[in-house]
Order: C-alpha cells, then sequence, then structure tokens
C-alpha cells in the first residue's frame, strides 16, 4: 500500500511539472503568434507631391486606393499578411513600376480577420480578375476600418 501510494505522488507531481512546462511554452508561443498576426505588408505603388500627377500615373491600374499624409499621396495597390502573396498582387496588376512593400502593424482585428479571409482566397488561385476583385474589396475595407480610425 505504501508503494502504491508513493508511485500516485511521484506520477502526480511528474504530471503536474510536465504540465506547467507545456503550459508555459503554449502560451509564449500563443503571444508570439497574436502579435506577429497584427502586422501586413502594403504593397506602395508610390507617393506623389501632386494629385494631378498621381491620377495620370495610376489611370491605367485595375484597383488601388491613395490616402493623403504629410509626405503625400501614397497610392497602395494591394495589401496582404503573406510575403508570398504579395508578388500574386503585383503580378495581378500589370505594373511596370517597382512596388515598395512595407510592413505595418494594425490593430482593427476586424480588418485583420477579413484580410485573412481574402489572403486563403488569394492563395488557392491564380485568375487574375480573382486576384484585382479580391484586393478592391481588400482596399475598400483598409479605408473603412482603418484609414477612417486613425
Amino acid at each position: 500500500m505504501k508503494d502504491t501510494l508513493k508511485y500516485i505522488i511521484i506520477a502526480s507531481l511528474f504530471g503536474i511539472i510536465v504540465g506547467k512546462y507545456t503550459f508555459n511554452q503554449y502560451e509564449k508561443e500563443t503571444i508570439k503568434t497574436m502579435k506577429e498576426d497584427k502586422y501586413v505588408y502594403l504593397l506602395q505603388y508610390g507617393v506623389y507631391k501632386d494629385e494631378n500627377v498621381m491620377k495620370e500615373n495610376t489611370k491605367n491600374l485595375k484597383s488601388f486606393l491613395f490616402f493623403l499624409d504629410d509626405k503625400g499621396y501614397h497610392v497602395l495597390i494591394g495589401i496582404t499578411k503573406n510575403k508570398k502573396i504579395s508578388q500574386k498582387i503585383v503580378d495581378s496588376c500589370d505594373v511596370l513600376t517597382n512596388i515598395y512593400i512595407k510592413r505595418v502593424k494594425i490593430d482593427n482585428e476586424e480588418f485583420i480577420g477579413i484580410l485573412d479571409q481574402y489572403d486563403s482566397l488569394i492563395s488557392e488561385t491564380n485568375e487574375k480578375e480573382i486576384i484585382v476583385n479580391a484586393q478592391k474589396q481588400i482596399l475598400s475595407k483598409y479605408e473603412e476600418l482603418v484609414l477612417s480610425n486613425e
């Protein structure tokens, strides 16, 4: 009886130690993943000081969004959380200029959720029209949910 009780106590202590270690590892990984999850890649076509020049240079783009700040008119052709998908987006736009990819943190959970869904769709296809339409929606949601709240 004493031996059985001793084995139960040893097994319980071992279970508690292993469980605590596993939980701590999971918690660290979850926090890391959650922090990384808020970063997105903005695919910037250019920054222009003059609105007319910006309009002239973007007239052949199928889809884009621009916003004004103290540096000028920023033109975005896409947004993604996955850097590999960014090349698909650039290819679908048929742009001949270099695209600047900027990594930024976005705290809007609703936008991040929508972006996850569209990234999943884009990763499954190579059809330019689907990618362009998905980016139109993403850019519209970015303007609505992120830019309008800044």
